[in-house]
């Protein structure tokens, strides 16, 4: 784990260059505080930097930049699986110096090229220089953050935002098309980012620029197809289970490998409790658990998560949010992302990777569980009701009977509230209810919803949208929330469940098993195996930090009120009475924020 940032100029490199690209690099000290470094060739133009966060063979020999005969390599992420493909590359005549992972992703490169990302389980982000090539590259759920901007100068990269847009003063550009999706979503999708020609790499890319300046990407991985089954749809069977319980017990062992303190973050959730069970099912060493309580009580798991550890007999600590020091405002929200992110779960993992630091680098995580297994309750209702949203004649007559006053009508409210919203719309209109058709809301979604959602049906419908969940999401807004709240304060967060083996046996599942017979049934039949129900069958709460508090501490909002901004006082005036317009409020103060700064 750790941080990168480098550049590949079509010039020879001043001593400028490098003393610049020092300074980029110090900026992401906190991703990796145990050592920093650079390799540069000055002749090619090239420079490579790096910090480190040591987990894997801690000792010097180990520090990045990795370099071997004209290869170069800065690598962040873990390659879980790395003592498996260690034994086959020994086999074939390999020989190691070192005990970590970087080695023999390099090893494996050299001898397999991009293929060996094939054989790879790991999240990772890396660049690597060989043959006067710069080949970067995202593991395949975009675990693992890189930027990329590109100039008449040359190609720069970086962990984060904030090292390039300092160094090559890059401007906050405020287009329509930013401020719309940002609207809609509370994030930008990647590639494109807040900052002129800042771009961020899509999952499971490939990126290389030749000698020459030419740039080209590629996708070394594609999904599996769903399957879909025909016809009445049966339960889940046991050894389905037992494939599945197979797959992510494999996953979690290669995920505890690790040569400093581990621990596992829990809630009382079916996710991470999943995984604690596994972990005391498996193997016999203490694992710690934390769980922070929150003062916040509709939030706090930290009775229930307890509850489960002393079931599990796994060590297990409490620590109180109050205990942490942090500033819930837009500018600690910036500092976090360094661009644009309504992803407030961010705050509570500052505050659990702060209390944690003392305890343990590693954290075991649930991340991933709900995408990757159809968790959300949006899949569930999706697919009830997917013969009636996908029917143009049956919307129709529900939106001739919607208004009049009815208790059945009533108790269908969010199906009449979809009558007025082609299918394509479906999933943006529940993300941003109840404003999603107001006239202060934006209209023009015409391009976001043709690009991710085509030709929607009663078969696809719930596919779709729980590809979305994965390919969007996922990456932009799920996996940043918490890999860049965790590793402000250097704590590695590791996701048993975002695994391209696991993944595959969802594939080969008939998707209707997750969806037709509640709400994570499968997780939770398989979690019934070694707890009892009456510790994990209730709603989830998860780690959720309220909205209202960081909008009513704002300094933006006064400052919107005085300029008698009348949307924004509309917005407010809402919010008193249906407080889901605070989640449009927040997204429309962020954008404020930036356009205060640009």
């Amino acid at each position: 784990m750790c941080g990168i940032f480098g550049f590949y100029l079509n010039r020879p490199l001043s001593s400028t260059d490098i003393e610049s690209g020092k300074l980029a690099i110090s900026k992401l000290k906190h991703r990796g505080p145990d050592n920093i470094d650079y390799w540069c060739d000055k002749s090619k133009g090239v420079f490579l930097g790096h910090t480190r966060l040591s987990i894997q063979d801690v000792s010097p020999a180990n520090h990045q930049p990795y370099l071997d005969s004209g290869f170069s390599l800065v690598f962040n992420g873990e390659i879980y699986n790395f003592l498996e493909i260690r034994k086959n590359l020994e086999k074939s005549g390999c020989n190691f110096s070192t005990r970590g992972d970087t080695e023999v992703f390099a090893k494996a490169w050299q001898k397999y090229g991009e293929k060996s990302l094939d054989i790879i389980d790991g999240m990772f982000a890396f660049c690597l220089f060989n043959n006067d090539t710069l080949t970067l590259g995202v593991d395949i759920f975009g675990e693992k953050p890189l930027y990329w901007y590109r100039s008449s100068e040359g190609f720069y990269f970086s962990s984060e935002p904030k090292p390039l847009v300092d160094m090559l003063d890059l401007k906050i550009d405020l287009n329509h098309q930013n401020i719309n999706q940002f609207l809609m979503l509370g994030y930008i999708a990647s590639p494109n980012t807040i900052y002129e020609g800042l771009y961020r790499c899509n999952p499971a890319t490939i990126i290389n620029i030749s000698s020459n300046g030419k740039l080209s990407t590629r996708k070394f991985w594609q999904k599996p197809e769903q399957f879909i089954g025909k016809g009445k749809v049966a339960s889940i069977t046991e050894s389905e289970l037992d494939k599945i319980e197979e797959t992510l017990s494999t996953a979690l062992s290669r995920r505890i490998i690790s040569d400093v303190p581990m621990g596992l973050f829990l809630s009382s959730g079916i996710d991470s409790s999943l995984i604690a069970a596994l972990l005391r099912k498996n193997y016999k060493r203490d694992f710690l658990s934390l769980t922070v309580s929150y003062d916040r009580n509709s939030i706090n798991e930290a009775i229930d998560a307890k509850k489960i550890a002393d079931y599990l007999k796994l060590d297990h600590i409490i620590v109180n949010s109050s205990d942490a020091s942090s500033q819930h405002n837009l500018d600690e929200l910036d500092t976090i992302y360094n661009e644009p992110n309504a992803g407030l779960t961010a705050f509570s993992v500052f505050q659990m990777s702060q209390l944690a630091k003392p305890h343990f680098t590693v954290a075991l995580a649930g991340v991933g569980g709900d995408e990757v297994f159809y968790g959300y309750g949006k899949h569930n209702f999706l697919y009830k009701n997917r013969n009636i949203i996908t029917n143009q004649k049956i919307m129709k007559l529900l939106r001739m009977v919607s208004s009049l006053p009815s208790r059945y009508i009533r108790k269908m409210k969010t199906l009449n509230y979809l009558t007025s919203i082609n299918s394509n719309e479906i999933l943006f209109a529940l993300k941003n209810s109840p404003y999603f058709n107001h006239p202060y809301w934006y209209q023009d979604f015409s391009q976001l919803t043709k690009k991710y959602f085509n030709d929607l049906n009663s078969e696809n419908i719930v596919t779709q949208v729980r590809d979305f969940d994965l390919d969007v999401n996922l990456p932009n807004m799920i996996i940043p929330s918490i890999e860049r709240a965790s590793m402000r304060h250097a704590i590695e967060v590791r996701t048993p469940y975002l695994n391209k083996d696991v993944f595959d046996v969802v594939s080969s599942i008939d998707y209707r098993k997750f969806v037709k017979f509640g709400q994570k049934n499968v997780l939770r039949k398989l979690l019934s195996r070694y707890l009892p129900k009456e510790l994990f069958d209730h709603p989830k709460k998860g780690f959720i930090f309220p909205n209202s508090e960081l909008l009513y501490n704002s300094k933006q909002v006064s400052k919107h009120l005085n300029e008698s901004n009348e949307v924004f006082r509309f917005m407010m005036k809402e919010s008193k009475s249906d407080e889901r317009w605070n989640q449009l409020l927040l997204r429309y103060l962020m954008v404020d924020f930036y356009r205060n700064k640009s």
